[in-house]
């Protein structure tokens, strides 16, 4: 759990008056929960969200360490995967990440690649 998390789920907790080590909790008598799908399809309906499933979370997971840099092997081993095969089936890069490696390209002097390519007798 990230920093960022952490802080948000102590201040839900200290707004809810709640004193637990667990992070999903029934409000209303600050047990563990231990059956998420009827919790989690509610709060998918609240927020308008469909076709998305619980595991779908591991999968964004994935995705977000991979596009802001994570490399694989840490991935892996936080998803608990033995290969990094099935880390790369949870790896999804968004539109806008593959444009901006595209992009990447454009940096430094590519004048000399096209030149070179251009005169490289490749047809």
């Amino acid at each position: 759990m990230n920093e960022g998390l952490k802080a948000l789920m102590r201040q839900l907790y200290a707004q809810r008056r709640l004193d637990t080590d667990y992070i999903f909790i029934n409000p209303k008598t600050g047990t563990r929960l231990t059956e998420f799908k009827r919790s989690f399809a509610t709060a998918l309906k609240k927020a308008g969200i469909r076709d998305f499933r619980f595991h779908d979370l591991r999968h964004t997971f994935a995705s977000q360490l991979i596009m802001k840099g994570a490399d694989l092997k840490t991935v892996q081993e936080l998803l608990g995967h033995r290969t990094l095969t099935m880390t790369l089936r949870y790896s999804h890069l968004s539109q806008s990440h593959k444009k901006e490696a595209v992009k990447l390209l454009d940096r430094g002097d590519n004048k000399t690649f096209y030149h070179n390519f251009y005169h490289s007798g490749i047809k």
